[in-house]
């Protein structure tokens, strides 16, 4: 089953990128994880980078476009981790009531209160999409790969009797991107769910929808 784990960013092979673009880029994303997407200037990243201004205007559009980027390449870190998670786990359960047991473990773990950062950049990044064409066209590929993995998988599920057959694996896919990522909706609240309620109805609802 060919799940593609690990895009690349973009699906394009690190190596193909030219080192100077990549070293922006990289260091790009981790003042972004240190500082938010604009919490920095370009002075912050030639100094953390050591390169020079005409180097990295030689190789981007300008400062907005480093930022576009980098936030691409850490939205695909999220999406490769998520595909390795969830092959690693689906495809070694041996039974129906096993996948639901280890979806069970893979639910707590997503909506654990320590990854609420990580909700709140991937909902951040793909909401830079609403209003750039740019950044649409750039999330594309890496957001239809996420959502083709995930899908793949229920597929397989399905060839083995663990996921019933009349759904359809990308509706499904997308479902289940939507239902990890709505959480968002309780970090920002004043007043918090009960998370074991929360992780209770979820399982709830998996077995009754699978």
């Amino acid at each position: 089953m060919p799940l593609g784990v690990g895009n690349k960013w973009l699906n394009r092979d690190v190596r193909e990128i030219h080192p100077t673009k990549a070293r922006l880029t990289e260091v790009a994303a981790s003042l972004i994880d240190e500082h938010g997407s604009q919490g920095f200037t370009v002075e912050q990243l030639l100094d953390t980078s050591q390169i020079s201004k005409g180097s990295l205007y030689h190789h981007f559009e300008d400062f907005h476009d480093v930022i576009m980027q980098a936030q691409v390449m850490r939205f695909a870190r999220y999406v490769d981790e998520d595909i390795e998670i969830l092959t690693r786990v689906l495809l070694s359960s041996e039974s129906r009531d096993d996948m639901l047991t280890r979806l069970d473990a893979v639910s707590r773990a997503t909506h654990d209160p320590a990854r609420t950062s990580r909700r709140g950049d991937r909902v951040e990044i793909l909401a830079g999409a609403r209003h750039s064409q740019r950044m649409k066209e750039a999330l594309g590929p890496t957001q239809a790969h996420l959502t083709s993995a995930i899908a793949d998988l229920v597929r397989e599920m399905q060839v083995r009797h663990f996921v019933t057959q009349d759904l359809d694996p990308n509706a499904l896919a997308v479902f289940i991107q939507a239902y990890s990522l709505g959480l968002i909706v309780n970090d920002v609240s004043s007043e918090q769910i009960d998370l074991e309620k929360w992780h209770a109805m979820i399982s709830r609802m998996t077995r009754g929808l699978l």
